[in-house]
């Protein structure tokens, strides 16, 4: 059991170790570090301990992916449009991975050769990605597990680095950034992978452990990525990290973090895309569809512009927060579902509620705001349902 949790740990804090996640991190140095370290805090323990750990949970106890689940509240047609809805997301995160992979290789290559190509280091990425979605179950675990530990080290020296870099002599501009809107941030991160957690716990025979060390592993390394990426510019003032450790002679580190990282995140994205196009089509070739999805994100990668980033994660949050909301509430407290169309209403209003919501300043954000409004709606539509039939 011990080698289940580790690796399981290390699957998670691999799927953390990111280019995306040190991005998003980028975003919140507006707020100053103090406050941004508090709004980094806040929001992951919101995405990974009131979202993914009783996703994983009731994954491992119905053995079922986390889009399978739910089944109970939307029935069949909805597990179908669900599934849908996940597929082209994390195709969208496939798309997005690639992305930022491609622009820092290109920074480290330009300083390092004199060479850069969207095209060519977009390839390398894809390339990679597919081995890894063919590799032998067993087989990728090991390497999986050795190369996270590799990753690990490696921003364990990148940090190093930005402290051993001078501070900036100017200060981060304030504004534009709220300290909701920053716990946002990092709460529709792990939201992200909300869909996708159920995959790897439903195997299981112990839910319960296995859902916490997946979200344990989450949340040590999305936090330590989000905060390398403060760190980096509230202390250095610069936003690229492949910049900051080129110069300091760490390009070919850089490199590999950049690769290998972003390998192990979408290899997972791209797995469970074909696993919910599986659901659709029940083909049972899970590992070759998710080759076509790691092709169709690049193709998606090198013709869609990155400006469009902070709108995807506010999607997923609007989409993903009012579905597992109704979810958790039916599993963990009322113990019976609505009708099915009645859930599906709910949802509706949720979607609308998350952008109704956005404009309340709400030091937790609104994701949270959005839970406990879900939780009381559909409490009260199970009193109201009993009324009627009474």
């Amino acid at each position: 059991m011990y080698k289940a949790l580790r690796s399981q740990f290390l699957l998670w804090m691999g799927a953390a170790i990111s280019i995306a996640e040190i991005v998003t991190g980028t975003l919140i140095a507006p707020l100053g570090l103090a406050k941004g370290t508090l709004a980094i805090i806040v929001g992951h323990l919101i995405g990974c301990f009131l979202f993914l750990l009783p996703a994983g949970y009731i994954g491992a106890v119905q053995h079922q992916t986390a889009i399978q689940s739910t089944e109970s509240t939307f029935g069949k047609q909805g597990v179908w449009g669900f599934s849908l809805i996940n597929a082209l997301q994390l195709l969208g995160w496939t798309a997005v991975m690639i992305v930022n992979a491609a622009q820092a290789m290109n920074s480290v290559s330009r300083r390092l050769f004199g060479f850069q190509s969207t095209w060519v280091m977009s390839a390398i990425v894809a390339v990679l990605i597919i081995i890894w979605l063919l590799l032998d179950t067993k087989l990728l675990f090991r390497i999986n597990n050795f190369v996270v530990g590799l990753l690990f080290l490696g921003a364990l020296l990148m940090l190093f680095e930005i402290f051993k870099a001078p501070v900036a002599s100017h200060q981060v501009a304030t504004g534009g950034m709220t300290f909701g809107g920053a716990v946002e941030l990092n709460v529709t991160m792990a939201l992200s992978w909300l869909p996708l957690i159920g995959d790897y716990t439903r195997t299981t025979k112990r839910p319960l452990q296995i859902a916490l060390t997946s979200a344990l592993g989450y949340f040590v390394g999305s936090l330590f990525m989000f905060m390398t990426g403060l760190l980096i510019v509230t202390r250095t003032g610069m936003t690229d990290i492949a910049s900051l450790l080129t110069a300091s002679g760490l390009g070919l580190v850089a490199l590999f973090i950049v690769i290998f990282s972003t390998v192990t995140t979408t290899f997972m994205d791209a797995y469970s895309a074909a696993t919910n196009i599986d659901n659709l089509f029940h083909s049972k070739k899970t590992n070759f569809i998710g080759v076509g999805v790691t092709i169709v994100g690049l193709l998606i990668a090198l013709v869609v512009s990155m400006t469009f980033y902070q709108n995807f994660l506010y999607f997923i949050g609007s989409v993903f927060t009012p579905l597992y909301a109704i979810v958790f509430v039916t599993f963990f407290i009322t113990k019976q579902s609505l009708p099915k169309l009645w859930n599906l209403g709910l949802w509706l209003i949720g979607v609308w509620g998350y952008y109704a919501l956005q404009q309340v300043a709400s030091p937790l954000g609104t994701t949270f705001l959005l839970l406990i409004g879900m939780a009381i709606l559909v409490v009260a539509s199970h009193w109201l349902v009993k009324l009627i039939k009474n």
